[in-house]
């Protein structure tokens, strides 16, 4: 799954497009079903837009925070490496 900066053609930042990435990764992993999913192209583009997605009742509240600060689709507000390594 591309971070929307990519799908919109905004260019790769590497840190920022690849930390998205993971977090979708992890998420799959942790929930067993990806954040976002919907069956048109253009509905799923609509909730990256929107981070629309909800985290499972068995996630930490820790989890929940930081994972949203991940998926955060404005890569300019996105939590970075450093911020990620500091989080609890």
């Amino acid at each position: 799954m591309l971070p929307l900066q990519v799908l919109k053609d905004k260019g790769y930042d590497g840190t920022s497009s690849d930390i998205w990435s993971c977090e979708v990764i992890l998420f799959v992993l942790m929930a067993g079903y990806l954040p976002f999913d919907e069956p048109s192209l253009i509905g799923l583009y609509k909730k990256i837009w929107e981070a629309s997605f909800s985290c499972p009742s068995w996630f930490s509240s820790g989890a929940r925070n930081l994972i949203k600060r991940i998926l955060d689709p404005n890569p300019l507000i996105r939590i970075t490496i450093p911020e990620i390594l500091q989080d609890e």
